[in-house]
């Protein structure tokens, strides 16, 4: 037994500390006024004093007095500082009012070229739209044929076209019915009628 109480002697010795306020939480006894701290007494005392003090301070009328110390207003015309003001005002509301105007022409400029530009690109579609249709609507007996011959070692070589075919369309099926290249060609143009 007097090992286990040397192996737990305490680490701090606890007889020099006191609790500095003991508050007693029985509420048996009915007649026990509650503990008030004096420090709380101390505050409310110095409130009071305060307040006191407040209440001694008088307050004195000196309008009279404090006009006589101040000194005049200078004397200054007040239309003379209004042209000035006015003058500069003037010109701050009219460079304000220029720039204004400037930046409303300038969205009604970039309002009309918008709109140009639309207009211009759906007229450029509509015409689009049209000639791609021209051409579908026109069926093959109303466009114009010609009859070409090509004359070769073979003999000569009838293709018929039409009018507004380009020219690489012939060379094209004259290669494709000779079975050549295009770059082996050899173009002599003779007209005759016959």
């Amino acid at each position: 037994m007097d090992k286990f109480n040397e192996e737990l002697e305490a680490l701090f010795d606890y007889r020099r500390v006191q609790p500095f306020n003991l508050v007693c939480l029985d509420d048996d006894s009915p007649d026990s006024s509650p503990v008030i701290s004096k420090k709380r007494k101390m505050i409310d005392t110095a409130v009071k004093k305060k307040e006191d003090k407040r209440e001694a301070v008088q307050i004195v009328d000196c309008e009279e007095k404090e006009e006589d110390w101040l000194p005049p207003s200078p004397n200054i015309s007040a239309h003379t500082s209004n042209l000035v003001e006015d003058s500069t005002i003037k010109e701050i509301r009219l460079k304000k009012k220029e720039l204004a105007s400037f930046a409303q022409s300038a969205k009604d400029e970039l309002r009309d070229v918008e709109e140009s530009v639309k207009r211009d690109l759906s007229a450029s579609l509509h015409s689009l739209q049209d000639s791609v249709a021209e051409p579908s609507s026109k069926s093959s007996t109303e466009r114009a044929k010609i009859v070409i011959s090509i004359q070769d070692k073979d003999g000569a070589k009838q293709f018929r076209v039409y009018m507004d075919d380009k020219f690489e369309r012939l060379f094209k099926s004259y290669t494709d019915k000779v079975k050549l290249e295009l770059q082996n060609l050899f173009l002599r143009l003779s007209s005759s009628y016959g």
